[in-house]
């Protein structure tokens, strides 16, 4: 079921973790319960997305307002400066997924070891390989000895059992920080300093969730909120500013010219990424990326024009209860990470982020991150937007909400509807956009992967993308 509606309901990637979902909403837990449940349950049944090795943002609406908190884990304090390869032992980051946990408790109704009893029978019993899971594999044949004891071989409704990861777990259930600190911590420290990381128990003993405050702006009687950097979260935003300044969603949405520059517009926010967008304990956020006077002399870089008076973007789930409105991503960034093993835990391989300038490596500092959510409110409605992507996100991000609120598409359709994307020195498309590209499948996940949620008065809709093995469900 790609669409659900009702008062309490859940959309994810995977239909086990829906399930999951579901069945907490069901016994009487709240949304953040939910996400939990589910989290767990994507780290076990989806391996080669996220995991306990990896990170997560959480963005909620609830009635006392907007939760904001960013998990994604910082390097070891001895990563040093030099160029990080894309899987090498020092492209992992502290791990940030627990503690995201943990930071959640406060909004919980269950008790942690309810909530992950689901993921901790997955993990020990085993669980069937999915199709996603089943293409992962294919692709990643060439990881350590490690993975390959795990996950090698493994084809479509094979069985998988990661006990490690289940022991991990139920220590977890018990304690969360004992992730961090304690006999857990130091045996994944020692497990990870012997395949050649260079991490110390500090560095994961040290390591807290952080609430942020989001940042916004207006599109057309919507303000839209995104993470701040570290993630690029202000890049989804400058995209919106100026597809809104330049009107060029006045064409029709498969028009060559619209899709055109809006290459290019997404091209001078990410160029901005690259310059501005780091770590923002070690350099802050330039006020003016959102400035109307800056985002024009932008785009006359480019021979565009602003038409508006001049004044003044893994995997991501979303759960929703009559009170609170939960958006959930995590991820290892590439798949399966680090492709490095210990406990039957997959790392992350973040640190393939970290670049040059402000977003050097440097101990303890977090790298640019793909991770962002999108929140929107305005016209009585509101939407959480997130989805699988990368670096893509922020286009995704903003085409999803471009379909909503210039295209008058109901979500589902939003989600649905065929998406283009600049990948840095080409435009891919799904074929049925019919524009001028590479083609890609009718429904490609190579334009990411879409969770969404709207919300209108007391009835929730939750959406789950067609170019997944996702499902939606209302409880």
């Amino acid at each position: 079921m790609p669409t659900a509606a009702g008062r309490r309901v859940v959309a994810s990637q995977n239909y086990v973790a829906s399930y999951v979902g579901a069945k907490i909403l069901e016994q009487g837990g709240n949304a953040f319960d939910a996400a939990i449940a589910v989290s767990a349950t994507l780290s076990v049944v989806i391996p080669h997305t996220s995991g306990l090795g990896g990170d997560g943002l959480l963005l909620a609406k609830t009635p006392e307002g907007i939760i904001a908190i960013n998990s994604t884990g910082w390097a070891p304090k001895n990563i040093g400066e030099d160029k990080i390869d894309p899987r090498s032992p020092r492209s992992i980051v502290i791990p940030g997924l627990v503690e995201l946990w943990h930071a959640m408790e406060d909004y919980t109704t269950m008790s942690l070891d309810r909530l992950l009893e689901p993921a901790i029978k997955l993990a020990v019993n085993g669980f069937h390989v999915g199709r996603g899971l089943h293409h992962a594999i294919v692709n990643s044949e060439k990881l350590s000895q490690d993975w390959q004891s795990l996950y090698g071989g493994k084809r479509f409704g094979d069985r998988i059992r990661v006990r490690g990861v289940g022991e991990v777990l139920r220590s977890v259930a018990r304690d969360p920080r004992s992730f961090y600190e304690g006999e857990v911590a130091e045996k994944l420290v020692e497990g990870l300093r012997k395949r050649g990381v260079p991490v110390e128990l500090d560095d994961f003993r040290e390591f807290r969730a952080e609430r942020v405050e989001l940042l916004k702006t207006n599109y057309k009687g919507y303000t839209v909120y995104e993470f701040p950097p570290n993630t690029q979260g202000i890049t989804t935003l400058q995209i919106l500013r100026m597809v809104e300044m330049t009107g060029i969603n006045k064409l029709p949405y498969n028009d060559v010219k619209r899709v055109n520059e809006h290459v290019r517009i997404s091209a001078l926010a990410y160029e901005d990424r690259d310059q501005y967008v780091a770590d923002p304990r070690f350099h802050p956020l330039p006020a003016f990326l959102l400035d109307n006077n800056y985002l024009t002399q932008r785009l006359m870089e480019v021979g565009m024009e602003a038409k508006v008076n001049q004044d003044g973007d893994t995997t991501f789930f979303t759960v929703a209860d009559e009170e609170n409105k939960v958006g959930f991503i995590q991820s290892l960034f590439q798949p399966f990470g680090s492709g490095i093993v210990v406990n039957d835990i997959v790392f992350n391989n973040r640190g393939d982020n970290f670049t040059e300038g402000r977003n050097k490596p440097e101990g303890r500092k977090r790298p640019l991150h793909t991770l962002s959510i999108l929140y929107a409110e305005g016209r009585d409605d509101e939407l959480i937007i997130g989805c699988a992507g990368g670096d893509l996100r922020p286009q995704i991000h903003s085409e999803v909400l471009e379909y909503y609120v210039d295209y008058m598409m109901e979500i589902d359709e939003a989600v649905n509807a065929p998406r283009f994307m600049f990948t840095g020195n080409k435009v891919v498309a799904e074929s049925r956009l019919g524009t001028p590209s590479t083609k890609l499948e009718p429904f490609s996940p190579q334009v990411g992967i879409v969770q969404a949620l709207k919300t209108k008065r007391d009835l929730h809709i939750a959406v789950a993308d067609p170019r997944s093995e996702g499902v939606s469900l209302p409880v």
